[in-house]
């Protein structure tokens, strides 16, 4: 089977579209009989002729017709690709793909990518939200470039990835407005140990964060539900069909359920951001990473106390 090299590929749209051999030798900047051997050979190793004479010109026939067709296309995704690479090495433009825990959409995310952007206009975001396992897969698939989740055991999901811890937050218990603990500013997980539990799945790491926190609390809570989104845990709560651990959440009604806070000194959870080392050679990626880096450490917009190496900016937090 016979295969097309790029210059052939080249030639033969060249002279198809300018239908004359001197004038299309001048523009590829080769010779006349270069350009003829070329098509020659071309013509030889495919088995049929391509083009027919026409006045002091050339065009195509039918077999050339149906090759360009195909060629032309093929041509203009080889240019297209090409155009596409040379963006992605600007780290000024291009393209980035971010996964995130649903949580953080409400409020961490957009204030970040809105500065991000006023620095930065020609990036593009595509954004993915999902529990942490998931963003994690689609990490290890490169279906993203770097996603925000919650913390996790290497040795359990991937010891290749890479993450900065960018936060930290405190866990609270939400219970309905009819609990006899809703007066309460803050209790202990333990004199929760006769409730009703609603539970994140375990398609989330917070679920086995979760047992973890009950079990150092000194008992095995009675789970009715299980949910892995925030505010289908925060409805059922609502619904007086249990108690929920839960990270703040914002954005969510909050009229019939009480947040309390945790005395626990271990009820927080950790986010971070987490990315592969080779994604670090993608200009706009590097470019990203370092400044979220930076914009945590010199301004404080969300209302989660915010943690990175030893940058520790902590205030109060407005829980829904």
């Amino acid at each position: 089977m016979y295969t097309l090299n790029w210059k052939q590929l080249e030639y033969f749209i060249t002279l198809a579209e300018i239908q004359n051999y001197t004038k299309a030798a001048s523009v590829l900047n080769i010779t006349q009989p270069a350009l003829s051997r070329a098509i020659n050979n071309l013509e030889q190793s495919i088995g049929i002729p391509l083009f027919e004479k026409s006045g002091r010109g050339v065009k195509l026939n039918f077999y050339g017709h149906v090759l360009f067709q195909h060629l032309r296309i093929a041509r203009d995704k080889i240019y297209e690709g090409e155009r596409e690479v040379r963006s992605l090495i600007s780290s000024d433009k291009g393209h980035i793909s971010v996964g995130s825990l649903y949580t953080l959409g409400i409020n961490f995310l957009p204030l970040l990518l809105r500065d991000f952007n006023q620095e930065y206009p020609q990036i593009t975001f595509s954004l993915y939200q999902h529990p942490t396992r998931i963003l994690l897969e689609q990490l290890n698939n490169n279906e993203i470039d770097i996603c925000f989740c919650t913390d996790f055991d290497k040795d359990t999901i991937s010891d290749h990835l890479m993450k900065t811890v960018i936060s930290t937050e405190p866990l609270y218990m939400l219970v309905p407005r009819t609990h006899p603990m809703a007066g309460k500013k803050s209790a202990n997980l333990y004199d929760f140990k006769d409730d009703t539990f609603i539970l994140f799945n375990n398609l989330t790491l917070f679920h086995n964060e979760s047992l973890n926190l009950f079990s150092k609390a000194g008992f095995s809570p009675r789970i009715a539900y299980e949910a892995n989104e925030d505010s289908t845990v925060a409805g059922f709560v609502a619904a007086e069909l249990g108690v929920a651990l839960i990270p703040p959440i914002y954005g969510v009604n909050m009229e019939r359920c009480v947040p309390i806070a945790l005395n626990d000194p271990d009820a927080f959870r950790t986010l971070c951001m987490i990315y592969k080392p080779e994604n670090e050679s993608i200009p706009v990626v590097n470019k990203f990473h370092n400044y979220v880096i930076s914009w945590l450490a010199e301004k404080v917009h969300c209302n989660i106390p915010i943690q990175y190496k030893t940058i520790k900016l902590s205030y109060h937090v407005h829980f829904f």
